[in-house]
């Protein structure tokens, strides 16, 4: 009996170190019009991804830690005449950037978050964000996969200490977002503000923080 199980075990322990193998079908005797099947069975799996650029970028599923400025320098004669101010800078130049955002995971909410007005650092001397006009447009080209048109930007937040703005929702078609566009900022020069520097650090509230988040 002891010989019997020991046997038994070891046939057992045999068949469960067998390979997996793949679905077969032995027809016999086969004449015409006999069939013999094998069924396979495939999974894709697809991470969920989301991207976010606002001006240089190496590429679409880069991470990089170029940040592009935008200047804007007023003439002397021109000083808070409400004459519309063209900026020097962005990955586009002339103040204009490159805006491209794709998920795979349905809608996305794009929004901005600033910390104050600009300012020169001396109390009292700030620039609103309001001055600070944004339009969206197209792209000169294409990018393949890509639907390329005006993006709209989220409004700043005008708020004293700053903060996040009011968000765009980027709508997604079959779960998939991806678009993209340029932003052109110009200076509205519509105050009179002391001179100086205002903005170009983080510590003068010159920096805008953009944010994708899947919804």
């Amino acid at each position: 009996m002891k010989k019997i199980v020991l046997a038994s075990a070891l046939s057992l322990a045999g068949l469960l170190a067998l390979p997996a193998h793949a679905e077969s079908t032995y027809t016999t005797p086969a004449v015409a019009g006999s069939t013999a099947t094998a069924r396979l069975d495939f999974t894709i799996v697809i991470p969920q991804v989301l991207f976010l650029r606002v001006g240089t970028s190496s590429g679409n599923t880069a991470t990089d830690g170029t940040i592009n400025g935008v200047t804007f320098t007023v003439p002397g004669a021109n000083v808070g005449d409400s004459s519309v101010i063209a900026g020097v800078g962005g990955d586009l130049a002339a103040g204009a950037v490159t805006v491209r955002v794709y998920g795979n995971g349905g809608n996305i909410s794009l929004n901005s978050t600033t910390t104050g007005p600009l300012t020169t650092g001396t109390a009292g001397e700030v620039i609103p964000w309001s001055q600070i006009n944004v339009v969206g447009a197209a792209l000169g080209a294409t990018t393949a996969g890509f639907t390329n048109a005006a993006i709209t930007h989220p409004a700043f937040n005008l708020g004293a200490g700053g903060g996040t703005g009011t968000a765009t929702t980027l709508t997604a078609t079959n779960r998939l977002v991806r678009v993209e566009g340029k932003w052109t900022y110009t200076y509205l020069n519509a105050t009179l503000p002391a001179a100086g520097t205002y903005g170009g650090t983080i510590a003068k509230n010159g920096r805008i923080t953009y944010t994708a988040t899947q919804l």
